[in-house]
């Protein structure tokens, strides 16, 4: 049965690129209908002669259609793949950071918790909401395969407001691999990029060289995570080869022998709890109470990176240049056989052919109690198996207490935000406001909430009906 795949965000140059090739590259979808979509037209139409290039020349037998409004597109869809942001990329993440800094509070990341986190939020459910419900409408049994950030809190919210079968896809998990590599690195002779000033923040330049280490840990362990999205602790570490439990050993080499300003707070965090965060600092960071404090200024004690805003900047130009010539016909197509996937061809695959196949990391409801300790409604990152019947969380083991602790507390903390969002309900807004761990003032947060309701008031309409 070939599939009817929607792909909602396809003019992202960034994400488009790599997805349309992982899934027009399958074998197991060759004949597939693929729809899409995005609001801005002149990218759309990009990556629309991209798709169909890449079609003709592997030989997919694709139909491809786009179109800027995804109601066109999502009748009979079985998959809708969505990777979206309201309001433009890099100004608004700026803005999430730029705003609370004005009131006193120096978030160290501000995407995914704090109160960037809940801006991100509170911009990206509503139009979420709206993809699902038009789903529920046109294509009521499709999966919504999403990509979109706060990850975690967006598939907690089409869960508890929509019909629609929704998981979460992160590569997220991958960066243990990379810190792996890094700490093993000498005795598996691995080649580690930028020697000893290697990290694994994810600023643009930096980002091949955590591939680089990504793929040298792949090939030579495996690792089991479960958590919170980028709020995920390593369980096990085995080596490929022989199956050995590596984890004494790499605990070991960490806390001892690595270099002290290799991921500092992932270590402090790793001596403390036992297990090994997986996302790299300045991720797990935006979960913890520890990492904004004025007169400590913990930013400058752990080296916590702030994004490079203008680096993503250029280098979205750059990769939307190349994605022109690609689809002009001016470079070749081969280097998109190998493009790294993000995981939704592998799914698609996996529920076509009813594989059961295994999934490193999925991010799910509890409904099982797979993570203990933690509600079931609450969205967890686990390995998961896919099949006809759907996702089937794997059961892990139970985190550290007080792990399992900051992963609650986060949960009940999306449910607040989540509601807010979904609703524009200003005193539940500021209650989630308070209750998240960067929170040291009510007037503060009450200042940092009006700022934010007037500075993204038309990415917010919620709160202003």
């Amino acid at each position: 049965m070939a599939p009817h795949i929607v792909v909602i965000g396809a003019g992202s140059a960034i994400f488009g690129t790599g997805a349309l090739a992982t899934l027009l590259r399958s074998p197991l979808l060759r004949g597939a209908t693929l729809g899409l979509c995005d609001v801005n037209a002149a990218t759309l139409e990009t990556m629309h002669r991209l798709a169909e290039r890449m079609n003709a020349e592997w030989g997919a037998g694709f139909s491809v259609r786009a179109s800027t409004q995804r109601r066109d597109l999502l009748p009979g869809a079985d998959f809708v793949i969505v990777c979206i942001q309201v309001g433009p990329r890099e100004v608004v993440w700026r803005q999430d950071w730029e705003i609370p800094l004005r009131h006193g509070v120096r978030q160290p990341y501000a995407e995914n918790s704090g109160p960037g986190g809940f801006a991100h939020t509170c911009r990206n459910l509503p139009e979420m909401l709206g993809i699902a419900r038009d789903m529920e409408a046109l294509c009521p049994q499709a999966w919504l395969l999403n990509f979109t950030n706060p990850l975690s809190r967006l598939g907690l919210g089409i869960n508890r407001y929509t019909s629609i079968r929704c998981v979460g896809l992160c590569h997220q998990y991958l960066w243990g691999y990379a810190l792996a590599a890094a700490v093993l690195a000498d005795e598996y002779a691995i080649d580690v990029p930028n020697g000893s000033a290697f990290h694994v923040h994810t600023d643009a330049p930096n980002v091949p060289a955590i591939y680089q280490m990504i793929d040298a840990g792949l090939d030579r362990f495996v690792i089991r995570s479960a958590g919170i999205n980028h709020f995920a602790w390593m369980q096990s570490i085995t080596d490929k080869r022989t199956g050995d439990d590596l984890y004494p050993h790499f605990r070991a080499r960490y806390l001892q022998q690595m270099r002290r300003d290799f991921e500092p707070m992932t270590r402090e965090l790793f001596a403390i709890f036992g297990l090994c965060p997986t996302a790299g600092d300045t991720h797990m960071v935006e979960y913890l109470a520890w990492s904004h404090d004025p007169i400590a200024k913990p930013w400058e004690k752990y080296d916590l990176k702030l994004q490079s805003w203008t680096g993503n900047i250029a280098r979205r130009q750059a990769v939307r240049a190349r994605a022109e010539r690609l689809a002009a016909g001016d470079e070749p197509l081969a280097p998109l056989r190998a493009v790294r996937s993000e995981g939704a061809a592998e799914f698609i695959e996996a529920w076509l052919g009813d594989t059961h196949a295994w999934q490193p990391a999925l991010n799910v409801p509890n409904a099982g109690g797979a993570l203990p300790g933690l509600p079931p409604w609450a969205i967890v990152e686990v390995p998961a198996v896919v099949d006809r019947a759907g996702v089937h969380a794997l059961p892990v083991p139970a985190l550290p207490h007080a792990l399992t602790e900051l992963c609650r507390r986060e949960a009940e903390l999306a449910a607040l935000v989540v509601e807010a969002a979904a609703t524009g309900d200003r005193e539940l807004a500021l209650q989630a406001l308070l209750m998240d761990p960067m929170a040291n003032d009510i007037d503060r947060c009450r200042a940092i909430l009006d700022d934010f309701l007037t500075s993204f008031r038309e990415w917010l309409p919620q709160f202003h009906a």
